[in-house]
């Protein structure tokens, strides 16, 4: 069998494959180089939109840290002003709040006297004439722990007396005031 070029079946086939070469590279250079174009433009899109994504999270996280930040503080800053509202106690609350406190301080109460209370304004104030008995120092860790209390409150007429010593201590004293309470009715 010879192989004759003149054979229009063999050039029926040469000229198939030229034109599916040429099929071919107009397909890879025409229309698919702007489809790979449009890839790499997109690629190149994505990676911008990552990095952006990326920026915005590490924002995200800072601001979410300096809004914790500024949420811790407005509540320091709650219960410092939360001391200053009125709370709703009944007497023997304040009662065993004043008894403890002067336990826990190291004073000893002499007398504990509540007195009438009395409609002030938008409170109700209840006072206690109290006495007590200790070491000087330890009647400022009393009103220390007075002022801790979430109530609004007050100590008025303070008088006090120095003992006479006993026993080698020279600074027992014995104090005699008035604690008041204000509460919401």
């Amino acid at each position: 069998m010879a192989f004759d070029i003149r054979d229009p079946r063999i050039l029926r086939f040469i000229i198939g494959i030229i034109l599916l070469g040429a099929l071919i590279f107009s397909y890879f250079n025409f229309f698919a180089s702007s489809v790979s174009q449009e890839i790499a433009d997109r690629e190149q899109t994505l990676d911008m939109k990552e990095l952006e994504l990326r920026q915005l999270q590490g924002q995200t996280t800072d601001d979410l840290a300096m809004i914790g930040q500024r949420i811790e503080m407005y509540n320091q800053e709650l219960e410092e002003l939360d001391r200053f509202l009125p709370r709703q106690y009944n007497q023997e609350e304040i009662f065993e709040m004043l008894t403890d406190y002067s336990a826990r301080s190291g004073l000893q109460i002499v007398s504990l006297v509540p007195m009438q209370p009395v409609a002030d304004s938008e409170f109700q104030v209840y006072d206690w004439q109290i006495t007590l008995t200790g070491r000087f120092h330890r009647l400022g860790v009393f009103f220390d722990q007075l002022t801790q209390q979430p109530m609004m409150s007050s100590v008025t007429n303070l008088q006090v007396h120095q003992l006479k010593a006993a026993e080698g201590k020279f600074d027992n004293i014995e104090s005699t005031f008035t604690f008041s309470a204000y509460i919401q009715p």
